[in-house]
């Protein structure tokens, strides 16, 4: 996929015409699939190697499909408002949903353990 260049920043309407998904979510799906990643550095302070996913249901699901998928997704940081910094592509490496495994990596986030359902980690491709 080189529809996106490392370092460059893009619109979340043009990582939505690209990959599809939602524009607000920060794991867009389309088609049962995750399709890419779109975080903030506040809720992710880990990024793009982990990704929290928060206790919401739609957070919930598309944690859980992001987990099980096989390939990479274009992996994106949120530099300002609908500014995103492409940093490559990325694939699920691991999956920690254990509250004790998720502490470390609620540390640092806006998240508490408690609000974190999931822990991804990801590989660069």
């Amino acid at each position: 996929m080189d529809e996106f260049e490392i370092g460059k920043e893009y619109s979340r309407e043009y990582i939505h015409t690209v990959c599809g998904g939602s524009k607000q979510a920060f794991l867009p799906t389309k088609r049962g699939k995750v399709v890419a990643a779109c975080l903030r550095m506040d809720l992710n302070p880990q990024a793009p190697d982990v990704v929290l996913c928060n206790s919401g249901a739609a957070a919930r699901a598309a944690g859980r499909t992001l987990a099980k998928q096989d390939g990479a997704i274009p992996v994106f940081i949120r530099a300002e408002t609908d500014r995103f910094r492409y940093v490559g592509q990325y694939a699920t490496d691991q999956s920690l949903t254990a509250p004790l495994e998720c502490e470390p990596y609620a540390r640092n986030s806006s998240f508490t353990v408690g609000q974190i359902s999931r822990v991804i980690k990801l590989k660069r491709c």
